[in-house]
């Protein structure tokens, strides 16, 4: 009697534990909202320990030829269920982090370069920028490019973002500025972290923070505590961090990045003005190509 409770209390810990996850990412907000996003995400993984363990606990039964409980399925069922974030790990139905952009503070900014921009990745939907769409600091950023890009070759000068001058989208003070990692060639897989070099400025209307990433190594121009007029020249773009080719990433967020983990960090709307096209470009298939006025 005493184990069938145990398998009851099991049961009953991961249902409650589901339902705390799913319903505070929809309808919590802040920190809040973020922790439950990666608690779903990490979760998965234990929800699988858990399905094999009780997986392989129904095999031993079914060979012995044992009565399966209700608890034992009921607790499979559920630690399976927990998994399911694991296929957006391998592109498989994967989902934005929820957050509506009309309910969160933005701001327009310029073009951080005074070239014709392509956008790789960048917008509201998980189509159009997918690979920030699922991550609640980097909900509504972008990948910026400039012709010609995606082409196979070895050289970081035959990109043509590659080496381009960065300006300061808006005004504010530099929290953090770093430009120590190496250049890696396109298609390398052998960054030290996921920035690479990078500027991160606190701005001064709304204290919130850009996270401008990706830079050439040595080519930054700014220091820590230096407050940057809009405009002014910052840096160059390189192929730093967790980067397959030179791009310049840009986003949005409400926390210091200088002082608060990634996982602890909550994305913001990020709009342009003053170009040509719509003030949240999109990316994906769809490449809107955005240029100054």
């Amino acid at each position: 009697m005493h184990h069938k409770r145990l398998k009851y209390k099991m049961t009953m810990v991961l249902i409650i534990l589901l339902t705390i996850e799913w319903v505070s990412v929809f309808l919590a907000d802040g920190i809040a909202k973020v922790i439950a996003w990666w608690g779903i995400w990490w979760g998965s993984f234990i929800g699988l320990i858990i399905f094999v363990f009780y997986a392989v606990m129904v095999i031993i039964k079914l060979i012995k030829r044992k009565k399966i409980q209700i608890p034992l399925i009921t607790t499979m069922f559920i630690s399976l269920v927990m998994t399911y974030p694991i296929c957006w790990f391998f592109g498989i139905n994967q989902m934005a982090y929820p957050a509506q952009v009309n309910s969160q503070p933005g701001v327009f900014i310029r073009l951080p370069i005074n070239s014709v921009a392509v956008v790789g990745w960048g917008g509201e939907s998980l189509e159009t920028n997918r690979p920030h769409a699922m991550a609640p600091m980097e909900r509504w950023g972008y990948d910026l490019l400039v012709e010609p890009f995606s082409v196979k070759s070895k050289k970081l000068e035959d990109l043509g973002i590659y080496d381009e001058e960065v300006v300061a989208p808006i005004s504010g003070i530099i929290v953090e500025a770093y430009d120590g990692e190496d250049d890696m060639l396109p298609g390398a897989e052998n960054n030290k972290t996921m920035a690479g070099n990078h500027i991160y400025i606190q701005l001064d209307k709304t204290k919130t923070y850009l996270v401008i990433a990706h830079l050439k190594k040595g080519s930054i121009l700014v220091k820590k505590g230096q407050y940057v007029k809009e405009g002014t020249p910052i840096a160059r773009v390189g192929n730093s961090g967790s980067s397959s080719e030179p791009h310049l990433h840009i986003h949005h967020q409400k926390q210091n990045p200088a002082t608060t983990s990634i996982f602890f960090s909550e994305g913001l709307p990020l709009y342009f003005r003053d170009i040509n096209g719509p003030a949240m470009p999109k990316g994906g298939e769809i490449k809107d190509i955005i240029s100054p006025k």
